[in-house]
């Protein structure tokens, strides 16, 4: 019996203690759990704040402009979408603007202080908006935007002026000149990029920036858009079927009053809205890869025109060819105008290429080497509508040119008075000191013809002597050679005046 109590005794330490041993493997299980969990929430937590960092610098990657540092067009985009449908009734106007002349800061100062002046006017947006509590930001390149809870155009126009206002104090070297386009909104179903793209539209379309620098989107401005959208559409069917003619305006050398050159300019011939001056259609194609294909059409027409004088036995007459600006961003025009030239056989001598000067007034090194790459391939040129931007004078020393146009505007305006008159003589005289022939456009009246003869003007064009006519009429004028039309108040000997001066003292001398 007691040998049976002493196994059960036994039985029951041996159980309690086995319970107690797997209580503590227990306890040891759930502790190294609980260790377990607790590094596991703490690296969790550090991967959620590394998460956190991390989204934090892809949103400033995402919405951030690097360079200004505010909000970018997918920040305004989306600020926007959370105003228009957060509930509160109240009106929305977008506001765009950029700095109309960067392009000409980049040009004299350089691209660094073209950034400057985007922080600039970002700091002053990001004030002005922080000040009246509207969303802002930097669109993309030299654009900006605003959006407006209100649609009180002069609320609208004073903050225009405000900008404006902080816009001058960038520095005293130059202005910077702001250009507003303003959509009210009345559909906030409208994507944001399309009332962008309209305030953009009443920007581009504002035509008297200096006295107004904002312009309101209407919808009539639209529907000009779109007809001119329809015109840029039509241009190339149009070049297709040779609806777009060359006209010349004769360049009359101002000693013999006799064609010396003439001047090619395009006119389109539309079938709904009869002949197109170039002022019509071109600030359409400004810019755009549209403008280049219609220099291509113009210079082969030149090209041909001067083949089929050749073949006709007709004494060619050098023809003046403009260059768009757009040209100057490659060689690659050299290359098309060396193919025209080669294709109709063409001297290079009779075509005159007529460079304008915003083009080329920045001096730039790709600029420079364009310009002495077209003079080693033979071509003569010319800095068109000189006088009316920037007149660079080292460019007539310091570059292959053969000649400078004085720009219509800039003969008007120094034509009626005697300080005007003076700037016209001495740039004639120092044009003449560096061996350059000296052209002028815009010539209107017989006293501008004779003032510009007598001072040292070489050649002249303008409605004086004629209008841009078709070839026809130009081949016809050209035989008169003009001087029947317009005679000098001098009297300038041609060679075949002394040549029968020659022939009648020879014969009195045989008849002594």
């Amino acid at each position: 019996m007691g040998y049976v109590i002493f196994v059960i005794i036994v039985g029951l330490v041996l159980a309690v203690g086995y319970l107690y041993y797997q209580l503590r493997l227990q306890r040891h299980y759930y502790e190294y759990k609980a260790d377990k969990m607790d590094s596991l929430e703490t690296s969790l937590k550090e991967e959620q704040e590394q998460h956190k960092i991390t989204l934090n610098k892809l949103n400033k990657v995402a919405y951030i402009n690097p360079i200004s540092k505010i909000g970018n067009l997918d920040y305004f985009i989306n600020e926007a979408c959370n105003q228009f449908f957060d509930g509160e009734n109240t009106p929305f106007t977008l506001l765009v603007f950029n700095i109309s002349n960067m392009g000409t800061v980049n040009k004299l100062f350089g691209p660094t202080e073209g950034d400057k002046v985007i922080i600039y006017s970002a700091t002053c947006l990001r004030r002005i908006g922080q000040n009246q509590r509207f969303l802002y930001a930097h669109l993309y390149s030299n654009l900006f935007g605003a959006l407006l809870r209100t649609n009180d155009r002069d609320a609208i126009i004073a903050l225009t002026q405000e900008i404006t206002a902080a816009l001058q104090g960038y520095n005293d070297s130059f202005a910077l000149e702001p250009s507003f386009g303003i959509c009210e909104i009345t559909d906030i179903e409208v994507p944001v990029l399309d009332l962008i793209n309209q305030a953009m539209l009443a920007q581009n379309l504002n035509k008297n920036k200096k006295e107004c620098n904002y312009n309101f989107y209407t919808k009539e401005l639209n529907k000009n858009f779109t007809e001119n959208k329809g015109m840029s559409q039509e241009m190339e069917q149009a070049m297709e079927q040779h609806k777009f003619l060359m006209y010349l305006q004769p360049m009359v050398d101002l000693r013999t009053f006799k064609i010396s050159s003439a001047e090619a300019l395009v006119r389109w011939d539309h079938p709904e809205k009869g002949i197109l001056s170039p002022y019509a259609f071109l600030p359409l194609f400004e810019g755009t890869s549209v403008i280049e294909k219609l220099d291509y059409y113009m210079w082969e027409e030149c090209c041909k025109t001067i083949r089929r004088w050749i073949d006709n036995k007709i004494e060619p007459t050098p023809i003046s060819m403009n260059i768009s600006p757009i040209h100057f961003q490659s060689l690659k025009f050299i290359t098309q105008l060396n193919t025209l030239t080669e294709h109709y056989l063409i001297d290079k001598n009779l075509l005159i290429l007529e460079l304008p000067e915003r083009g080329i007034a920045s001096g730039s090194a790709e600029v420079i080497n364009i310009i002495k790459t077209l003079h080693e391939n033979g071509y003569i040129l010319s800095i068109d509508n000189f006088g009316s931007m920037y007149s660079p004078l080292n460019l007539m020393r310091d570059l292959p040119i053969a000649s400078i146009k004085i720009d219509r505007s800039f003969l008007n305006k120094n034509t009626t008075s005697d300080e005007g008159l003076t700037i016209l003589r001495y740039l004639i005289a120092m044009a003449k000191e560096v061996d350059l022939s000296v052209h002028v456009e815009g010539v209107e009246t017989e006293e501008q013809a004779n003032f510009l003869a007598e001072i040292g003007a070489d050649v002249a064009q303008g409605y004086f002597f004629s209008k841009p006519i078709d070839l026809r009429e130009f081949d016809a004028l050209n035989k008169t050679m003009i001087n029947s039309v317009y005679k000098s108040d001098e009297y300038y000997p041609t060679f075949e005046d002394l040549e029968k001066d020659l022939d009648l003292i020879d014969y009195l001398l045989k008849q002594a």
